[in-house]
């Protein structure tokens, strides 16, 4: 069976245990994990953190997102380019710039298309730390993302444009960790995947 085949059967049993997890669950997994994050050496010495804002369905991420503001790290997050495959991080000033944004076609907030007075992380000398979800990961960093290739050709820029890489920590549901994810050149290995081992 050809790679991407196996990616889109692997997507459509990962969706419906993702899809399956009670409320509570995601909620108990996500408190843990935000602790995890907090308190890991990378995110601590991070001065710059590119962050995702998370749906329902995701380790939610608010906790770290009021964290990067209350301890002065610089916060970038998503902004999807309508029309394209591409995805670029843009600047979020605090947290009442993340109240007042917009939603898009996925329920998720991000700045405006014509938004063009915000910084893009590109613009800037370094980007510290990416915290990234997926749909399914392996414990050596291996992941599966929803097939439309954003992070990894968002990553593959960063890798390019700074001179120091930026640290990649994927977060996942344990029920998202599995034994093998069929890759390809294409797909880049986070440095380290964070879940729960209860």
């Amino acid at each position: 069976m050809e790679i991407k085949t196996r990616k889109k059967s692997l997507r459509k049993e990962l969706n419906i245990v993702v899809n399956s997890l009670p409320q509570e669950e995601i909620k108990r997994q996500s408190k843990i994990l935000s602790q995890q994050v907090l308190q890991h050496p990378q995110y601590i010495d991070a001065r710059s953190v590119s962050i995702y804002l998370s749906f329902d369905k995701e380790i939610q991420t608010a906790e770290i997102l009021e964290d990067i503001f209350r301890s002065g790290k610089t916060c970038f997050i998503p902004r999807f380019c309508v029309g394209t495959s591409e995805m670029e991080m843009i600047k979020l000033h605090s947290l009442d710039d993340y109240d007042n944004l917009p939603m898009n076609k996925w329920n998720i907030k991000q700045p405006p298309d014509d938004d063009n007075e915000r910084i893009s992380i590109f613009d800037t000398e370094n980007l510290d730390l990416v915290l990234i979800p997926g749909l399914a990961f392996t414990k050596n960093g291996k992941r599966l993302g929803r097939g439309k290739g954003y992070y990894d050709r968002f990553l593959a820029k960063c890798f390019r444009k700074f001179k120091t890489r930026p640290f990649t920590l994927g977060l996942a549901f344990r029920e998202q960790i599995v034994s093998a994810i069929p890759t390809t050149d294409t797909d880049v290995i986070i440095d380290q995947v964070l879940c729960i081992d209860d």
